[in-house]
């Protein structure tokens, strides 16, 4: 890939009083799946801006931060830079290399797009800020035989814990799938809540770990609900109880 652009949100200041412009394009879908088999999928770039964008698009392994000529990942991802005019759109083409991946659980990557809006001419006289915005979301490559269906009934099947008589709850995933908790709240027999304070991502065979605040000593009989995101990027629900 070319390294056109730093990896990186860049902000170039005009001046001390500035009037913020900013970029425009966005990744339609808020996850990629890659079915072992497809020779290649496609994701669409929407510009909704009034100017022409330059957009420089990338996978990466997970490290958000890694210089480009250092990312190895087995896709080719095309076209690597390109412009979008006002209102436009662009297709980006993900082929899968063949590289020897996990065929019993799924692999995860990132896809990033940076997009650089142009100078507008019409505010050239302005004081302005401008900003390079990069977007970053998660492409799933998933093995023959494994399907959304199934990735569904795994994130139904998230298996509990508390931490002792600790503020935090344990999440364990016995799936061969990434599961994307966006929420975790507890309601104990007098109603009391208790919510996570942000959504973790639990790998196949792993755990997180959910901090819900101040947290008596849980019975089997109080309620967990859980939020995951599914492969369309809709929010589902879960009702469960602890495991002892």
């Amino acid at each position: 890939m070319l390294s056109v652009i730093k990896p990186a949100i860049a902000i170039f200041i005009a001046s001390l009083t500035i009037t913020p412009v900013l970029a425009s394009v966005t990744i339609t879908g808020t996850r990629v799946i890659y079915p072992a088999g497809e020779k290649e999928i496609t994701v669409r770039l929407q510009n909704k801006g009034v100017l022409p964008a330059l957009v420089q698009s990338w996978i990466d392994s997970g490290d958000a931060n890694q210089p480009l000529d250092e990312i190895r990942v087995p896709f080719v991802l095309m076209p690597p830079v390109s412009r979008i005019e006002a209102h436009g759109s662009q297709t980006l083409r993900l082929m899968f290399t063949g590289d020897n991946l996990p065929a019993d659980k799924e692999s995860v990557f990132w896809l990033n797009v940076l997009d650089i809006p142009p100078t507008d001419e019409s505010t050239a006289d302005k004081n302005k800020l401008q900003m390079a915005i990069r977007s970053r979301i998660k492409i799933f490559y998933r093995p023959r035989g494994m399907n959304s269906e199934d990735a569904n009934l795994a994130a139904k099947n998230i298996v509990w814990r508390q931490n002792g008589n600790g503020n935090t709850l344990s999440g364990d995933n016995r799936s061969p799938y990434h599961v994307n908790v966006a929420s975790v709240t507890v309601r104990d027999a007098t109603g009391k809540t208790y919510s996570s304070v942000k959504g973790l991502m639990i790998a196949p065979g792993e755990s997180q770990t959910f901090t819900l605040g101040k947290v008596k000593s849980l019975k089997a009989q109080d309620k967990i609900e859980y939020t995951y995101i599914d492969d369309y990027g809709s929010a589902r629900k879960v009702e469960t109880t602890l495991s002892h």
